[in-house]
């Protein structure tokens, strides 16, 4: 018989020993497979697929890089009674690592689980009156050697957590920056930050308004280039490797004006907002249009808990923003909300440039569904992905 348990390991099995009165048996072999903490799982009739669980499990994260104390182990105790009235314990046989069979037909089914300096947890179910104080020593005795016995076993593959994660696994860095430099790192309507995200791979950045950066990547070395840049950059030092660029020419037209509502057209859709061009730039091309950030709690009345599935089901590539002005962090910062619950001014972009149309057959107003219609929207696709 085998317990298939999930984890990223060559195969190993443990060994049936004979351990004074107890039968570790049968063993089972840990199956190599593709590491999923959330999908650790003990499959088998045999023996106890919770505890092969809690040494699988132990085994996955220190594979993972998770940096446990401790390894843990656990292992099941069963018990066979000669009083067939099951009255007494007296003359009792206790078992290790029982048998589906043994479970079913035995007394008692006593889970023990620890590392090497003592229980973690236990869980006893028994089927007889109850047990003495010398059943429960000599349950916990045996089991405390079979629990060592399978520490040695996992020991001999992986003693402690591995100090590298593999591929799989997202990495984090967090660094703190002067807070009066956050607005070298966001730039001019976010320009900056996107760019450092672009240009180094990164899956995510945020940066606080007391100067802490967490950033985060599959990449380590990524990290690492990403991290070295942002310090060059806050410190004013030139910017060296892959993250070196042209100095961007800033927005020079006229500011917006803070409360009123502002045509934003869509530059960038993330997880923590989405960023649109408000005020535009110049015909010429010298100088680029004015860009904020549309946090994703601005967008709308209710929680948004997917930012780009409902900026998508909008369908549009321009919606009206309230200016709400400049944050502690240097962002523009807009809002979608505001707008539909009327609290913006009157529009500060109306005569907006439209480079595409011709001004004497100016396009036809593009149909759009009301928010009552985006929402239900927004909803379905939000439940077809938590799904």
């Amino acid at each position: 018989e085998k317990l298939d348990v999930w984890v990223l390991l060559d195969d190993v099995k443990l060994d049936t020993e004979i351990l004074q009165n107890a039968r570790l048996y049968p063993p089972f072999q840990l199956k190599k497979s593709i590491l999923n903490p959330r999908g650790i799982s003990g499959n088998g009739v045999n023996g106890s697929s919770s505890m092969a669980s809690v040494c699988g499990g132990c085994l996955a994260l220190m594979d993972a890089g998770v940096p446990i104390k401790n390894p843990v182990a656990g292992i099941a105790m069963g018990m066979l009674l000669d009083d067939k009235d099951g009255v007494s314990d007296d003359n009792a046989v206790i078992l290790s690592d029982i048998l589906g069979t043994e479970d079913a037909l035995g007394t008692m089914d006593f889970k023990v689980a620890g590392d090497r300096n003592g229980i973690t947890t236990f869980q006893l179910d028994i089927k007889c009156e109850g047990l003495s104080l010398e059943t429960m020593e000599r349950a916990l005795e045996q089991a405390r050697i079979g629990r060592l016995h399978i520490l040695d076993a996992m020991d001999a593959v992986l003693p402690k957590a591995r100090e590298s994660l593999p591929a799989t696994v997202p990495k984090l860095a967090t660094f703190t920056v002067a807070p009066e430099s956050i607005g070298k790192i966001i730039g001019p309507g976010g320009k900056q930050i996107r760019a450092i995200i672009e240009d180094f791979e990164l899956e995510n950045m945020n940066v606080e308004d007391d100067g802490s950066v967490q950033i985060s990547s599959f990449k380590a070395e990524k990290l690492s280039e990403a991290e070295e840049f942002v310090k060059l950059l806050v410190g004013k030092a030139p910017p060296g490797g892959k993250g070196k660029r042209e100095e961007r020419v800033e927005y020079a037209g006229p500011e917006p004006v803070e409360g009123q509502t502002y045509k934003g057209k869509i530059t960038g859709i993330h997880p923590f907002g989405v960023f649109l061009e408000f005020m535009p730039g110049a015909e010429d091309g010298s100088y680029p249009g004015l860009e904020g950030l549309c946090h994703v709690s601005e967008l709308a009345r209710e929680h948004v808990r997917n930012c780009e599935g409902f900026v998508k089901s909008m369908n549009v590539e321009e919606f009206d923003v309230v200016y709400l002005g400049v944050n502690k962090a240097g962002k523009r910062q807009l809002s979608r909300k505001a707008v539909l619950d009327g609290t913006g001014g009157k529009s500060g972009n109306t005569n907006r440039p439209n480079r595409n149309a011709s001004s004497s057959n100016p396009a036809p107003p593009s149909p759009s569904m009301s928010e009552e219609e985006l929402d239900v929207i927004a909803k379905a696709i939000e439940g077809v992905q938590d799904g």
